[in-house]
């Protein structure tokens, strides 16, 4: 049961099951709810972000016991990633393209210090890299938004 359950919230609803890019694919699926779910907009919050990274950090440990180290299916952290991209950000289809792209960007080119943050043990190294990648992407979508938005 727990390695049910565990594996259903790490890989978000099997989103890490996808046959490619499962980690796209579930960055992908976090913008479609926060951008067209109603009430999506509450996964950019300061306090939803706080407690999906205490239980990313844990879930993400479980499953690499199942799945072995930062396994493609576990992809909580993308979740992660891309709330700290949007953290208090209102949603437009526009920044999401820009903040999705950003993400995906940052996550898979890994400038320092994303790259040594994968050395990190167990869920702290699967979660942390893609914190650090969301709060780039975060800080370039706010350049962008203040100076070609008019914000």
């Amino acid at each position: 049961m727990k390695r049910t359950l565990v594996t259903f919230i790490g890989s978000i609803c099997y989103a890490g099951y996808f046959p490619f890019a499962p980690a796209t694919f579930a960055s992908f699926v976090w913008l479609l709810v926060y951008l067209f779910v109603p009430g999506g907009d509450r996964l950019s919050s300061p306090i939803a972000l706080l407690v999906m990274i205490f239980v990313s950090i844990y879930v993400s440990s479980e499953m690499e016991k199942i799945h072995g180290n930062d396994s493609s299916r576990i992809v909580i952290d993308e979740f992660v990633g891309m709330q700290m991209t949007f953290l208090m950000i209102e949603p437009s289809v526009a920044v999401g393209i820009a903040g999705f792209i950003l993400f995906r960007f940052f996550d898979i080119l890994k400038p320092f210090p994303i790259n040594r943050s994968q050395r990190l043990i167990g869920g702290f190294g699967v979660v942390i890299d893609d914190l650090i990648a969301g709060f780039y992407s975060r800080i370039v979508l706010l350049l962008i938004m203040r100076y070609l938005g008019g914000t």
